[in-house]
């Protein structure tokens, strides 16, 4: 599921094509979502938009939004 980018790093296979997309995102987006790895998620995963499940987005999360044509989330 990760693709390595050095010897101690490694980035989650699908986040570096166009548009990005987790390998263990299932669903639709715009529709229903959920992360296959939640659980054992890394911590860029575990850091990208905390907020979210109270509903209060962030830039980074806005900006992911924005890509698939999703508003910025009700604050």
């Amino acid at each position: 599921m990760t693709v390595p980018l050095t010897a101690t790093l490694v980035r989650m296979r699908g986040t570096d094509e166009a548009p990005p997309r987790c390998v263990a995102l299932e669903g639709e987006i715009g529709g229903a979502v959920h992360c296959a790895i939640y659980e054992q998620r890394p911590g860029p995963c575990r850091d990208f938009a905390p907020y979210a499940p109270l509903g209060i987005g962030d830039d980074a999360c806005d900006r992911a939004r924005c890509r698939y044509g999703l508003p910025p989330l009700a604050l």
